[in-house]
């Protein structure tokens, strides 16, 4: 599995989990996901792992790194929809 492709499930599966006011693609190898104010992004890290940064708000944990892997979709997804969903 490529980032790109990685990064196209990870955004379908947010979507369907919760609302999303901007998305911006992989430009730079970096997606990010916007909801009032909070944001994620997950980019690259070569040659096969993306990072999950949150931010936006106290409850914010930071960066964590996953390897680019189809099982880890729901496990990064999630993550993502839960902390923009609280916003």
């Amino acid at each position: 599995m490529q980032y790109e492709e990685f990064v196209g499930e990870v955004d379908a599966a947010v979507r369907a989990s919760t609302t999303v006011d901007t998305f911006t693609k992989p430009q730079a190898k970096v997606a990010r996901w916007e909801t009032r104010a909070r944001n994620a992004a997950v980019a690259l890290v070569e040659p096969r792992n993306v990072s999950v940064t949150l931010a936006g708000s106290a409850e914010a944990t930071g960066t964590r790194w996953y390897p680019i892997d189809a099982a880890l979709v729901p496990v990064v997804s999630k993550r993502i929809a839960a902390y923009l969903g609280e916003a």
